[in-house]
């Protein structure tokens, strides 16, 4: 009886002691933030999305908003964001929204070709997996079997939305396309 009392007193003590207790957390990855500004290669861009795809170090992947008035500068001359290209060195300056998404105030060009490189052109045939008309999106599986995502941008001519608009999911189509990723072209023209 006395163990079971002295049990009872010294968890009475222990409860009572933990109030005055305080915890002292360490902060944890989604408590600090993004970083303010970053160093990265661009691995894709998407221009109907208006986001860059970003490879820092560490394999660190970062998806980033570019607006219309995001300022975008090389060799000390200003460029549209829309000209950047896979394949840039860039350094962004970034804020987090209050969607919770990271944007892009600034982003200079450091290196790999700068926002006037010369443009990659690819040609590239295959049917049709997917249309997505709402966004000017369609994926076409290569005759390698490669699946590829085709932009359609606003800017393309009337021939060519046409076009777009008349693609059926098991078509066989012949494109041209600037590429924007590995995986990933803007469409210039069918073929």
């Amino acid at each position: 009886m006395r163990s079971g009392a002295l049990a009872l007193l010294l968890a009475a003590a222990i409860v009572s002691g933990c109030e005055n207790i305080a915890l002292i957390g360490r902060p944890t990855l989604e408590s600090r933030g993004p970083p303010e500004r970053v160093t990265a290669t661009i691995d894709g861009v998407d221009r109907q999305l208006q986001e860059l795809y970003l490879l820092a170090e560490g394999n660190q992947h970062y998806a980033v908003r570019y607006l219309s008035g995001t300022r975008v500068t090389a060799q000390g001359r200003d460029y549209p964001a829309a000209d950047l290209r896979a394949g840039d060195r860039v350094e962004v300056e970034l804020r987090e929204g209050a969607d919770m998404r990271l944007y892009a105030d600034q982003v200079r060009v450091v290196g790999s070709g700068g926002a006037s490189a010369a443009t990659a052109i690819r040609n590239v045939e295959g049917t049709v997996e997917r249309v997505s008309l709402a966004r000017g999106v369609l994926e076409l599986r290569s005759r390698s079997g490669e699946l590829l995502t085709i932009y359609v941008p606003d800017s393309s001519s009337a021939e060519t939305r046409d076009r777009f608009h008349r693609v059926w999911i098991g078509d066989y189509v012949r494109l041209e396309g600037e590429q924007l990723s590995e995986s990933r072209l803007e469409l210039l023209a069918f073929r």
